[in-house]
């Protein structure tokens, strides 16, 4: 593994006596893919929202990058606003502001969050546009952009801030097919580039043939990882077994 750059010690979160996360240790190097899967309700999104601090961590520490943040010691506001300058997030819907262009919604974050001129906000979103393939797209809103398109808009809106780790929750489930493959060829491109990608996701080819690793969850758990190809192909865990044989019976 490359240089870490996010690591999860004993991270855990729990709803009253519900536990979700039971102490999960995890690391990922500089510049790696790691893909997530597993069944519905094992903790992957909920991993994903408590490393971003959309969900309050119950215990632990999170070190994204320079940041390292111990879990009800010093999760002051300024120790997590510096942590998420760290991570970008795209999630399953899209979260667009339907009243502003597909412009505004990504120069917006830029004035905003890193102080940006206009001028340098809008040269950004127009590049970012053009990398995602939208560039035709600026002055558009939301809701005259197919699902796929609304999906790559995000992607360049988060990718506006700079993040040095970008976290796709299932960033396809809401579209259908043909669609996603637009979605899941930007993440392709990206990850060609070097960037940094944690990715929960039901796309079992991507998951093999784009990520560098897969960390298998069920129950909460983290119950197997390791290269993407011999996971996918040769589980070693009776349930992650079952939960492939059922992803490739559908």
């Amino acid at each position: 593994m490359t240089k870490p750059i996010v690591t999860l010690e004993k991270m855990s979160k729990q709803y009253g006596t519900h536990v979700v996360l039971p102490e999960i240790d995890l690391t990922v190097g500089e510049g790696e893919v790691l893909a997530i899967i597993g069944p519905s309700g094992s903790g992957k999104s909920t991993l994903l929202r408590c490393l971003n601090y959309i969900e309050h961590p119950t215990s632990g520490v999170i070190t994204v990058a320079n940041t390292r943040v111990e879990v009800g010691r010093d999760d002051s506001t300024r120790r997590i606003r510096e942590l998420r300058k760290n991570l970008g997030m795209v999630f399953q819907s899209f979260n667009l502001f339907p009243h502003m262009s597909v412009l505004r919604n990504i120069t917006l974050p830029q004035v905003r969050v890193l102080g940006s001129s206009e001028k340098e906000a809008e040269e950004a979103a127009r590049r970012l546009l053009d990398r995602v393939g939208l560039a035709d797209k600026a002055d558009q809103y939301p809701a005259r952009c197919s699902g796929g398109q609304q999906q790559r808009i995000a992607i360049a809106r988060a990718l506006a801030l700079g993040p040095k780790v970008m976290l796709f929750d299932e960033p396809t489930s809401a579209l259908d097919p043909e669609l996603g493959v637009e979605v899941l060829g930007v993440m392709r491109e990206l990850a060609e580039t070097g960037m940094t990608m944690i990715v929960v996701t039901h796309e079992m080819s991507f998951a093999e043939n784009v990520s560098d690793r897969v960390v298998v969850m069920a129950d909460g758990r983290i119950i197997e990882q390791g290269n993407s190809r011999d996971i996918i192909r040769s589980p070693q865990t009776e349930r992650g077994r079952r939960f492939l044989r059922a992803v490739n019976e559908r």
